[in-house]
């Protein structure tokens, strides 16, 4: 899923509506509703990925096809209509690292602002 996706005027804090390739289902089942996350990457049946943000629903019913990792959010968060995203397949292992190094980094600058406040 290497593809370019633009964030259209239809997103909010719900969930960001993407234009660009089309993706379509293998089988067209009705699915029942299970829990989704922020972050989580669902297709509805037109085939433009939705990624639910931080005022989503608890639950949905279209297939989630991937989730956005913890230490993209923030980035995404600040993403306007109009602008490209482009989603890129790394592991659970990869995600954790990078996860872990954004804490390390936020650490560190927390003890730099500290000892120039004097703290």
């Amino acid at each position: 899923m290497n593809e370019r996706y633009e964030v259209t005027s239809q997103s909010n804090r719900m969930g960001y509506r993407l234009d660009g390739p089309l993706l379509q289902r293998k089988h067209s089942v009705e699915m029942v509703s299970e829990t989704v996350t922020f972050g989580t990457i669902q297709v509805p049946n037109e085939g433009k990925p939705i990624i639910l943000m931080a005022d989503r629903q608890t639950t949905g019913g279209y297939p989630k096809i991937a989730q956005v990792i913890a230490v993209d959010l923030p980035i995404l968060a600040q993403t306007k209509p109009g602008e490209q995203i482009v989603f890129h397949d790394i592991s659970f292992e990869e995600a954790q690292r990078l996860y872990i190094q954004h804490e390390l980094s936020m650490k560190q600058c927390e003890k730099v602002m500290m000892s120039k406040m004097g703290g």
